[in-house]
């Protein structure tokens, strides 16, 4: 049997076996354990899975700040709106673009990131703003009520994962330091997995052109990548036998000015890690996101 025919039988496992300014130095972990087969003598044992939302949006799109800001409040545990049921599970990414009107300050910081991830998404079609992705494989358009829908119907779904991923991570002013683990119940060698880890802020206050005031779950950057052919692309290939863990260690310093526009003012305590497990080897109607977990230094 190969290799995608083991880790499928895994997964086939998962489904149906389970129903400005420096600031203090915070360290964090996610929960540890002997959750996977990297802990358990190589044998097949899921885990929960979390779920991602990635958000394309602008300061300068005047229809993302509502939007935006109904999903702040589905998040917002004094919101009557919350989502209760899915909010310490429910991870946002929010990638600010640069249309409709170019003048977007987090946009102008790290362009290339996003541009890669909004055409890895996109894939050669017309984009707009705001427009979200689910879990990677949903295209969750542009309403935040459809967003919730699509998080809740994940977490029904495809409730466990094959893959765990665990971090230890300070943060000291403006620097991050630790170690990100990611350990697989089966072999995933050459099966096309891709690992993230990104930074991103929340609660900076800038008044957009779009009347939004509040930002989070900022994008800032990508800590990690891989060069192919002289084309250097963020994120890495993910290749682990069964129960072998990948370890990345930390060490990224925000540079103080960011974002580089004196209208926005922030605390690097509000700082987020994120690490997330993509397939990346099955063309574009298929990029699911397998794993993802979170530190968020402000909380």
């Amino acid at each position: 049997m190969n290799n995608k025919n083991i880790f499928l039988g895994i997964i086939a496992f998962a489904l149906f076996s389970c129903s400005p300014g420096g600031g203090d130095s915070v360290t964090a972990t996610t929960d540890g354990g002997g959750e996977t087969g990297g802990n358990t003598g190589g044998t097949a044992q899921p885990v929960p899975t979390k779920i991602l939302t990635e958000l394309f949006t602008s300061t300068t799109c005047g229809p993302c700040t509502a939007q935006n800001n109904t999903l702040n409040k589905y998040l917002d545990p004094t919101s009557s709106t919350y989502a209760g049921d899915i909010a310490d599970k429910w991870i946002i990414l929010r990638y600010h673009v640069w249309w409709p009107s170019a003048g977007d300050p987090y946009y102008d910081w790290n362009q290339n990131p996003v541009h890669q991830r909004e055409g890895y998404y996109r894939e050669g079609t017309s984009n707009y703003v705001p427009h979200a992705y689910t879990q990677g494989m949903t295209d969750s358009g542009s309403g935040a009520s459809t967003w919730r829908v699509h998080a809740r119907q994940i977490d029904t779904t495809t409730a466990i994962s094959p893959f765990d991923i665990q971090m230890n991570v300070a943060l000291d002013g403006y620097e991050l330091s630790g170690t990100i683990t990611v350990t697989a119940a089966g072999d995933v060698r050459n099966l096309g997995f891709k690992y993230y880890i990104a930074v991103t802020h929340d609660d900076s206050q800038y008044a957009a052109p779009n009347g939004q005031t509040v930002f989070h779950q900022t994008f800032i950057d990508f800590l990690n990548s891989e060069t192919n052919g002289g084309i250097t692309a963020w994120g890495e290939s993910l290749n682990l036998d069964a129960g072998e863990t990948h370890s990345t260690n930390i060490d990224w310093t925000l540079n103080n000015t960011w974002p580089n526009n004196s209208g926005v003012t922030w605390s690097p305590n509000d700082l987020n890690i994120i690490a997330f497990v993509q397939f990346d080897g099955g063309g574009e109607t298929d990029k699911k996101i397998f794993q993802v977990e979170e530190i968020d230094f402000g909380s």
